[in-house]
This record gives structure tokens, C-alpha cells and sequence, in this order.
């Protein structure tokens, strides 16, 4: 987040909370990202590590990552397209691609008036952040004991590698 931070800057900031600041701008945001990456997965990653860097809120978040959902079915339909020559096939993965649209867009449908009305999903997502790690402010960032563990171990790979004198003890007793 700290990388993101500094190579973003305010302009970034700033753009990013032009195109999200209303729900429906960050739904076509994360819509149409997604349909030109192919992958919602990717651009919920960017979204995420975007409110973890703070140059995004939660509530401009949920737009986006709705948006990203709907840029799936973009994705489905050509792959169902791409069957065309397959008649059957064809009509297998055409039906298949469009249930999941309607139940991408009914999902959204759903869900995003009831979020712009009551709020239900940031006030569930602060809820669960507070449950699982107690008290957390858009200052504080959670301490993964995953990237703990890596980097304790990036730091013996590294303190072994620049050590001459290990590498050859250890390829002095290997050889013999």
C-alpha cells in the first residue's frame, strides 16, 4: 500500500475519486475495466489493494466491484461465442453464459438499492473488520502473519546469499 501510495500521488487520488464518487460511475468503472482486462478477479485485486492504500473509500469500493461482476458476463458471452461453429455446443454454452448475466445483473440489481439505501454492505464489512481485528481506522493496516513469515524467510535466503562464505561451505560439503 505504501508503494501504491507513493506512485499514485493526489492526481491519481483524485481521478479515482472523480470516476467512484457516485455508485453508478464506479459501477460502469469496474464494468467496464473488467471488460477490457477480461478478469474481474484482477480488477477486484486493484480495488482492494486501492482502499488499502487509502486512495479509495470502502463506499466507493462496493460500486466498483459491482460493476466488475456485471463486466463478467463480457467475458462469458465471447467465450460462449467462440463455440458458434458447434451447433449444440454453441447453444450449451450461449444458455449457460446468459444465465450467469442475469444472475450477475440481478445480484446488482438487488443489492445496489438496498446499499445506496441502508448501507448494508460497508456497515457489514466495517463489522466484520472490527470482529476479526478489532478496531481499525482507515490509518491502520492489517499485519498479515503471512507476509510476516515471508519476509522472515526472505531475509535468511538473503543473508545466505550474499555471504560468500556460506554458499562455499555449503558447496564444499555438498562436493564431498
Amino acid at each position: 500500500s505504501e508503494g501504491i501510495q507513493k506512485l499514485a500521488g493526489s492526481k491519481m487520488r483524485n481521478i479515482l475519486g472523480a470516476i467512484t464518487n457516485n455508485k453508478f460511475a464506479g459501477i460502469f468503472t469496474g464494468f467496464f475495466t473488467t471488460s477490457v482486462i477480461q478478469s474481474s478477479s484482477a480488477t477486484t485485486v486493484m480495488i482492494v489493494s486501492f482502499v488499502n492504500a487509502g486512495l479509495l473509500s470502502l463506499r466507493q469500493a462496493i460500486g466498483v466491484i459491482m460493476g466488475a461482476n456485471i463486466g463478467t458476463t463480457v467475458t462469458n458471452t465471447m467465450v460462449s461465442i467462440g463455440h458458434i461453429r458447434s451447433g449444440e455446443e454453441f447453444k450449451r454454452a450461449f444458455a449457460a453464459a446468459t444465465i450467469h448475466d442475469f444472475f450477475n445483473l440481478l445480484a446488482v440489481f438487488i443489492l445496489l438499492p438496498l446499499e445506496i439505501i441502508f448501507g448494508f454492505i460497508e456497515k457489514s464489512s466495517f463489522w466484520l473488520g472490527k470482529f476479526f481485528f478489532g478496531t481499525l481506522t482507515t490509518d491502520e493496516v492489517f499485519k498479515s502473519p503471512i507476509k510476516t513469515a515471508v519476509k522472515w524467510g526472505a531475509k535468511k535466503v538473503q543473508a545466505i546469499s550474499f555471504d560468500n562464505e556460506t554458499i562455499l561451505i555449503i558447496l564444499s560439503i555438498g562436493l564431498t
